[in-house]
């Protein structure tokens, strides 16, 4: 063959070999970005189908720990610990091999982790939490800070320490709010954990009026069948049964139980 079609030849081949890399990414996107978004909506087991697609048609190593990150996230609300412990600590490794282990997209993985440990090993889950917030101590106002200081706040919280929890709540919401995440969902979750944390104190009128905020935020945001919003109009439920509102409050919870009801059928954990 001709020095020049042997060149041609070989381009054409690269060529071809790009174009299949570049679909195969696409694909990959395509399938994450989906997935990503039917658990936003609280439909966990089709998110848990696309994104071990993305898995599989990731060709890149950090793509791949991605698409296992909401992959390991949609098996814990399934349920399923074990599928869930396997793929997050697959996106460790990954992520490590690729990035390095203090690289800011690790907080992500590790609380995920910290979520996976937090109804049974709150030692360890704290553990991971404070892990996340050291490798984004420069970062401040990343959102995965955020997920770490609402993680202990909680640990706090069941722990009686109610005023550390407070603290780590607000320090959350006051940096969503430095980073113009004012309607992100996050947010909407640490306001309801302030709402139940005033709630338990007694302090009613602040507790309105972090629940509310978070109302307006999952309005915007979430299905109106998310998880989250249940757990909020539980805490809303819980604090019209403490101020006399009881017509309210069975209504709330009614509400809330029906959301759970929903989850449950569709085989998610809640």
């Amino acid at each position: 063959m001709p020095k020049t079609n042997l060149l041609i030849s070989i381009g054409l081949m690269i060529a071809m070999i790009g174009a299949t890399a570049a679909a195969e990414q696409n694909l990959c996107i395509s399938y994450y970005l989906t997935g990503t978004a039917s658990d936003s909506s609280g439909n966990f087991k089709e998110a848990a189908i696309l994104l071990q697609k993305a898995a599989d048609e990731a060709c890149k190593n950090v793509r791949k720990a991605e698409a296992l990150d909401g992959l390991g996230q949609a098996a814990i609300a399934l349920g399923e610990f074990d599928k869930a412990d396997q793929c997050l600590r697959d996106a460790y490794k990954l992520k490590k091999k690729s990035l390095g282990k203090r690289h800011r997209e690790m907080a992500t993985t590790i609380n995920n982790l910290a979520d996976l440990n937090f109804l049974q090993k709150k030692t360890e889950a704290e553990c991971l939490y404070r892990r996340a917030l050291e490798i984004n101590r420069h970062d401040e106002t990343n959102l995965e800070v955020c997920r770490s200081l609402n993680g202990i706040a909680l640990i706090k919280s069941a722990a009686d320490a109610p005023v550390e929890a407070e603290n780590l709540l607000l320090r959350a919401v006051q940096l969503h709010e430095k980073a113009q995440r004012r309607h992100h969902p996050y947010l909407a979750t640490n306001l309801t954990n302030l709402g139940i944390l005033y709630t338990a104190q007694n302090r009613y009128p602040e507790a309105e009026q972090a629940l509310e905020r978070a109302r307006v935020i999952q309005d915007q945001a979430l299905g109106e069948c998310h998880p989250d919003v249940a757990v909020r109009l539980s805490a809303m439920a819980a604090l019209c049964a403490a101020t006399n509102r009881t017509a309210e409050a069975i209504c709330l919870a009614e509400r809330a139980e029906e959301i759970r009801a929903k989850q449950r059928a569709v085989g998610n954990l809640y």
